[in-house]
């Protein structure tokens, strides 16, 4: 492809998706020539590592160099193991842009350690990596925002919870810029070449009942057992017209005891019902969200994941805990429903479930498409790079 003769360093897991569709949708069509470091010990899977190698993308990586006993965690191989990954950094040749995916501790000190290897530096914090307050993290961390040209978050709430950290110190580094959500673009691509009932029946919906998907992966976090329990609450003729899907093909798939509460949940309900335990192509998830009527996302933290990013643009009306911040969706107006307990979802049910009629036809949240499709994506993330470009 065409070469912008810039060096373009990627600190972090080169198996996220996010990474890689960065890698891919904005950094090679922008032409740069792309460094990935990545801080996993787990090998990159094949697919991306066959797309890096074909697009000269170079791994340095501590998977790809045959150590011994990189995967024990006992005290000493982790310490060797951080002593590794520091020293990955010896191969990076030069780079005019650093960039952080996840501000975590090792790659902070990995960035502090070579301050001579980039001339600009920009930090993305991912969500998860806000939560480490500890004095020591927060020192550390407050040492590469002096270096750094920008620092972005992918979600408004994470500005707030920045400042209460840091305070304001570094407003001016500050920028908000998010991932794009593949599941969109496939959502619209979808509505323009099948219907909302043809989705439905591939989940075997009967034509006359209420869709009710509850949560997207299996994590106790996510509550699906007690989602269930509340539906159980409903009167017997109201639980008849449900029929409710429990995605459970992600996760944590070794926690039985989990597993076991929400088919005991499932079989005490006197709703049809059931649990998906089989990995699915990419676009029947996106089926799934345009199938569904009612939306249950009653996790305990969120980033604003994906899944729901997908149920509002298909037009699901979303059922979220008040203790979910998504400032977005607010500026938006999205259809949500926000009760304070989990306890309250029988009760905000037997309101909405009598208002509720099924769409025959596509009810697409275009606001959401228009802030998080790949081609405005890139654009935020170019606006990112030239402003540290520009400092």
């Amino acid at each position: 492809g065409k070469r912008n003769n810039m060096r373009y360093l990627v600190i972090g897991d080169s198996n996220s998706m996010h990474i890689f569709n960065f890698v891919k949708s904005f950094l090679l069509p922008a032409g740069y020539e792309v460094h990935l470091l990545t801080l996993s010990t787990l090998p990159i899977r094949n697919e991306f590592r066959e797309f890096y190698r074909e697009n000269n993308v170079t791994v340095h990586s501590i998977a790809e160099k045959n150590y011994k006993g990189i995967n024990k965690t006992d005290k000493l191989s982790r310490l060797l193991n951080i002593w590794r990954k520091l020293r990955l950094m010896r191969s990076v040749p030069h780079v005019d842009v650093c960039h952080v995916h996840s501000v975590y501790r090792t790659s902070v000190a990995m960035v502090l350690k070579n301050k001579k290897k980039f001339d600009r530096l920009i930090l993305s914090y991912w969500g998860g990596d806000v939560e480490d307050r500890s004095p020591s993290t927060v020192k550390l961390r407050e040492k590469c925002f002096s270096l750094a040209d920008v620092i972005t978050v992918t979600v408004k709430q994470t500005i707030n919870d920045f400042h209460e950290v840091h305070g304001h110190a570094y407003d001016e580094k500050l920028m908000v810029s998010r991932f794009s959500t593949k599941g969109l673009d496939c959502i619209n691509e979808l509505s323009k070449t099948t219907t909302r009932e043809e989705c439905r029946s591939c989940y075997n919906i009967p034509k006359d009942k209420i869709c009710i998907t509850c949560g997207y992966s299996a994590y106790r976090e996510q509550h699906q057992d007690q989602c269930l329990e509340e539906l159980g609450k409903l009167p017997e003729d109201v639980q008849k017209k449900l029929f409710v899907i429990v995605p459970m093909q992600y996760g944590k798939l070794d926690d039985k005891e989990y597993f076991d509460k929400v088919e005991a949940a499932k079989n005490a309900g006197k709703f049809e019902c059931t649990v998906l335990r089989e990995f699915v192509p990419f676009e029947m998830s996106a089926k799934l969200a345009i199938a569904t009527d009612i939306y249950l996302h009653l996790r305990d933290t969120d980033a604003f994941s994906n899944a729901l990013k997908e149920h509002v643009y298909s037009g699901s009306t979303v059922i979220t805990g008040t203790w979910l911040k998504y400032i977005e969706l607010e500026e938006m107006n999205a259809p949500v429903i926000s009760i304070s307990s989990i306890d309250e979802l029988s009760s905000c049910l037997l309101k909405l479930i009598p208002e509720t009629k099924i769409e025959k036809e596509f009810n697409l949240f275009d606001p959401i498409y228009d802030l998080y499709s790949t081609k405005n994506i890139n654009l935020q993330w170019k606006n990112v790079v030239d402003t540290a470009l520009k400092k």
